[in-house]
């Protein structure tokens, strides 16, 4: 399948409207997502992958849009099979290693290993041992009074995610294995983001039908597939508005290069949203425009449900 270069490696979650909650009102939180519906199946292990062009790399592809994303593991969708390389860019040695690690839950009995926030910003920075004080199991209902201290209501090895400002969620299951070689069921991927603090099984999605579950999921493109993040648009998220982050779409569209949306996107944008779209005639909002492919043909079987995926840019 070919990959889309990108712009950034992580997603954002705006407080009040993706739910996450802290004590800082203004704060902001991270995750991640990944992967692509066609191929996802259960007990399937996958790598760690960043995309070409990304904000470790620099380099660009000719045969998919340009968007923010994360860094992510998963299964390709022309073979069914996991990336050859784990840890790509740094190796798995260097890879960042926290404060406890999530895929071993080295922590002492009737603890856990999870994702803290400890330096008073807005991103998880770090993983910490602490009280496993509940009993869900993840697609359970959980709670969390502050996400920056990584308690919940979720058993060892789950998180609780989609916090709402009444500190009400779903438990997410931390990804097993290895660094090397994650492991995720139930149709979902195993994500990776930031320095490795947020390890876990993220429900994959086709960005046409926008079936994620729960109310303010969306259908985001993450590196070679999609898969289901929180809405981070807020007031804004419409096409050709601004944009430098996976999921600060409305649903329905993506991040993509400012040279790939066209003349709608303001000169100086890093990036700008755009319609997903049935190709190949699906319409678009702006003159210049047209449904353009979204994966190369030439990397998928010929009735792959994916040759369907259109964006809404100015074709190569």
């Amino acid at each position: 399948m070919a990959r889309p270069h990108l712009l950034v490696n992580t997603l954002f979650c705006a407080i009040l409207t993706a739910g996450c909650v802290s004590n800082d009102p203004g704060g902001e939180t991270q995750g991640a997502a990944t992967s692509s519906t066609s191929t996802t199946s259960n007990n399937q292990s996958g790598s760690v992958t960043s995309a070409p062009g990304s904000a470790t790399d620099g380099t660009a592809s000719d045969s998919a849009p340009t968007m923010a994303t994360a860094t992510t593991t998963g299964l390709s969708t022309s073979a069914g099979a996991s990336s050859t390389e784990a840890c790509l860019f740094l190796s798995c040695d260097d890879y960042p290693k926290p404060g406890c690690d999530v895929f071993a839950q080295d922590c002492p009995v009737g603890q856990k290993c999870a994702a803290v926030i400890t330096d008073g910003g807005g991103a998880w920075n770090d993983t910490q041992c602490v009280e496993v004080i509940g009993t869900d199991k993840p697609g359970d209902p959980c709670t969390m009074e502050d996400v920056a201290s990584g308690v919940d209501s979720c058993i060892k090895g789950a998180m609780c995610w989609e916090v709402d400002m009444e500190g009400i969620g779903y438990c997410l299951a931390q990804c097993t294995g290895s660094w090397e070689a994650p492991v995720c069921e139930n149709n979902t991927n195993c994500t990776i983001s930031g320095g490795g603090e947020l390890i876990l099984c993220i429900p994959t999605c086709d960005p046409l039908l926008q079936d994620c579950p729960g109310p303010v999921n969306v259908c985001y493109p993450i590196n070679d597939g999609f898969a289901c993040a929180p809405d981070a648009s807020g007031d804004a998220g419409q096409a050709n508005d601004p944009c430098e982050f996976i999921n600060v779409c409305d649903e329905g569209l993506m991040c993509a290069d400012a040279a790939l949306v066209g003349m709608g996107c303001a000169p100086g944008s890093t990036g700008c949203c755009t319609p997903f779209c049935n190709f190949p005639n699906g319409a678009c909002p702006n003159r210049d425009q047209q449904c353009v492919q979204y994966f190369d043909p030439m990397q998928l079987p010929p009735n792959d449900p994916d040759l369907n995926i259109g964006y809404c840019g100015i074709p190569g």
